[in-house]
């Protein structure tokens, strides 16, 4: 397997991290707010690229195709829109076009943002609406137990994923700590519910991917990486953990090393999104399926805290699954990309996952902005396409 990446835009009003991305069924990059000093947010506008288009044109010409959309309130209330800030996360439904928002801290404290700031706030990026207006409209979603203890305590640096029509969150930073609950929000009932626990340390940075295992039915949540006060997982060879919705519980599978290259290095605030094989592909009898691409990330931390810039990974790994009678017994295997091409993004972290399905059925990585070890903001767009 190989990747080939490719430069789509680099524009200093984009140049950001710790902030939130994701790509709508369309192709449409939606970037939010993130930092671009530290702890300092940038702005709480809704910028939109099309990256489908932009795949086709020059670097200049898709510098200015930007949008910016204004952030607005469906309440006539003060303070009914969501403010600028740092490690939030946004979840995108394609069935009903719609994005969510949760977490997040305000600023150089460490305390997160309160209670009703931290949402769950959502708005509706279908594409009429992303291309007639100059705003996108923010309704704060009214939970029945926002103050139960069934709601997740405040926090920044956490994982959310959509799954089912109820929106999970994991792990993170509250003031003091970091976190090993889930959570679930039922978009319908408007109700917060704890899930079980992660195994492990509890941690923030860390990054989940909503997958389906060959021969299971059930799409499933799997877990890599993180920080605990060092870069996760420490073990050889490393845990990939998975959450069965269903059954509501965590499960540990260990995957076997690249035989050439072995394992992925442990990191925190790194790519993992899901890898969808194309309908038209053979797999020449071939019953190693890939399911799951996990990218860059933090290596090491700086001595400044967050003030600084740590070292960082370029590489690129897929997680290949064979088919098995049941989760436990799915045999796993890491594989690494090879690289394809003269340019590639630099070593990187504190970037959001972000990969999209193309018309074709090609799964595309989409890594946005991110810290270098420079301690600079990247304002880069790029797209990584892969081969099997």
């Amino acid at each position: 397997m190989s990747v080939r990446w490719t430069l789509l835009s680099s524009l200093s009003t984009k140049a950001r991290s710790s902030h939130c991305a994701t790509v709508t069924s369309r192709g449409q990059l939606l970037l939010y707010s993130g930092e671009h000093r530290p702890r300092i947010p940038v702005d709480g506008s809704l910028h939109v690229f099309d990256i489908e288009a932009a795949s086709c044109s020059s670097l200049e010409k898709n510098n200015n195709s930007w949008r910016v959309l204004s952030s607005a309130a469906a309440s006539s209330k003060p303070g009914q829109s969501p403010e600028p800030r740092v490690g939030a996360t946004i979840a995108y439904d394609a069935h009903s076009d719609t994005i969510y928002l949760w977490g997040g801290r305000g600023g150089v404290n460490m305390s997160p943002l309160d209670r009703f700031q931290s949402g769950i706030f959502k708005a509706s990026v279908g594409d009429q609406a992303l291309r007639d207006i100059d705003q996108l409209i923010w309704a704060r979603l009214e939970s029945t137990n926002d103050d139960s203890g069934e709601a997740p305590a405040l926090r920044s640096y956490h994982a959310s994923a959509l799954i089912g029509g109820k929106l999970y969150i994991h792990a993170g930073c509250p003031s003091v700590g970091r976190l090993a609950t889930l959570h679930a929000y039922d978009l319908v009932s408007n109700t917060w519910k704890q899930c079980a626990d992660a195994p492990c340390e509890p941690r923030g940075g860390t990054s989940i991917a909503l997958i389906t295992f060959p021969s299971v039915q059930e799409q499933v949540v799997i877990r890599f990486g993180g920080f605990a006060g060092y870069e996760l997982p420490n073990v050889t060879p490393p845990p990939l953990d998975v959450y069965i919705p269903s059954a509501d519980t965590w499960l540990t599978l260990t995957p076997s090393p690249d035989p050439a290259r072995g394992y992925p290095g442990p990191r925190s605030v790194c790519g993992l999104v899901p890898f969808v094989v194309p309908s038209s592909t053979s797999m020449d009898g071939n019953n190693k399926i890939p399911v799951a691409l996990l990218y860059y990330g933090e290596k090491d931390p700086s001595s400044l805290g967050h003030a600084g810039a740590g070292e960082f990974w370029d590489d690129v790994w897929a997680l290949v699954a064979s088919p098995g009678p049941s989760l436990e017994n799915i045999t796993t295997e890491w594989k690494k990309l090879d690289i394809v091409g003269s340019e590639k993004p630099e070593p990187r972290g504190w970037f959001p996952s972000a990969s999209y399905v193309t018309p074709e059925g090609k799964t595309r990585i989409v890594l946005t902005g991110g810290l270098l070890s420079t301690n600079e903001r990247s304002s880069e767009v790029w797209v990584g396409d892969v081969r099997l």
